[in-house]
């Protein structure tokens, strides 16, 4: 899960309006593209700020590049250059009811309304649905924690599953003293902005199949499921193979997802950020070095007696002394050239390994802070 403080926006007004300089509102970023990154928070936060032209996310002008009704469909995306912050995953279910979240939000405290920002935690509660004209989202009571409660200011802020990291919904509206609240689902995104580029409509991903495996100490199936959720993110899944290009553009939120529960079920043993500080911990670097990547192989199990394993000859069991043994893409998910499309199953430098993608991918993890 990213950081969830440092990775929350906080929405304010450009207005010279008195009135406006009170109003704060809370949002986060799931997608960006060079230096351009998309946000999402509630219309009706747009609307108290006073409109389109006067959203401003951590002081930097926005733009709206899509909002839905108050009413019904109360989210809007903002787009804003230049913001350097971390991306969180989105999550599509149809099914919440009962799940651990936790969520982060924006209030003003005190006489000289200090502008705060605090997490807190609940479960969500019933399911429900908003609806306009004949189409309808998902919503869900948030039940808050005893001790915690949600604030004027909390709307836009991203409801963050607590088992697999991704953000099931935003916050929307508050009830009883903030002690309850609502929560619109994410794939409401695609109702108010059916433009919406394909590149942006396909992050929306749900890693609970994957958390399931783990926690059942599936370690197989955990590994294949990887692979077949990380072709489906970088749009590769027709092909079945990542290119060079591909790795170097994955999503760092979904590659942190993927990693986190890798370590969480674990115990820390597994997982992407385990397999990159003992390559780094050898003197790995973005840059191939054949020496270097051989320890690697050594010290994780993939290389045994100074060979390179095949894929079904890894030790899927927690009980391996080999440390970040796991996950291990199987070799025909990396394609070498950016023309190959077919099932790669040869021998590179007299190895069953393709070893550029590999090391690439460890500088996509470092770029990402995994």
């Amino acid at each position: 899960m990213s950081n969830l403080e440092e990775s929350i926006v906080l929405i304010t007004s450009a207005s010279d309006n008195s009135r406006k300089a009170d109003v704060v509102g809370t949002g986060f970023a799931f997608y960006r593209e060079d230096n351009y990154t998309y946000l999402l928070t509630c219309a009706h936060v747009v609307e108290d700020v006073g409109g389109k032209e006067n959203v401003l996310v951590n002081d930097i002008p926005a733009e709206v590049l899509a909002i839905g009704d108050v009413k019904n469909f109360d989210l809007a995306v903002l787009g804003v250059e230049n913001l350097n912050v971390e991306l969180f995953c989105l999550t599509s279910l149809s099914a919440a009811e009962n799940l651990k979240f936790r969520t982060a939000g924006h209030f003003l405290y005190g006489e000289e309304k200090k502008i705060l920002l605090e997490t807190v935690e609940g479960t969500l509660g019933k399911k429900g649905f908003a609806r306009k004209n004949h189409q309808t989202v998902a919503v869900w009571k948030l039940l808050i924690n005893e001790g915690d409660r949600l604030r004027k200011g909390y709307s836009g802020a991203p409801v963050v599953d607590l088992e697999t990291g991704g953000v099931l919904g935003i916050a929307t509206d508050m009830e009883k003293d903030g002690r309850e609240g609502l929560a619109i689902s994410v794939e409401a995104l695609e109702k108010i902005w059916p433009q919406m580029p394909p590149v942006i409509s396909d992050v929306i991903f749900d890693y609970h199949k994957l958390s399931r495996l783990l926690s059942e100490g599936k370690w197989f199936e955990a590994n294949e499921e990887t692979a077949r959720c990380m072709l489906k993110v970088a749009r590769r899944d027709k092909e079945g193979t990542l290119r060079v290009e591909d790795i170097e553009k994955f999503p760092c939120g979904d590659l942190r997802t993927i990693d986190e529960l890798w370590v969480k079920y674990s115990h820390g043993k597994f997982g992407f950020s385990v397999q990159k500080k003992i390559y780094q911990s050898l003197g790995g670097t973005k840059e191939y070095d054949e020496k270097v990547y051989r320890s690697f192989g050594d010290k994780v199990g993939w290389r045994q007696g100074g060979k390179w394993l095949y894929d079904d000859e890894l030790t899927f069991r927690l009980d391996t002394h080999f440390v970040g043994h796991l996950p291990k893409l199987p070799n025909r998910t990396y394609s070498w050239r950016p023309s190959m499309y077919t099932i790669i199953r040869v021998m590179y430098y007299n190895r069953m390994e393709l070893t550029r993608p590999a090391v690439v991918f460890f500088s996509r993890a470092e770029t990402c802070r995994v």
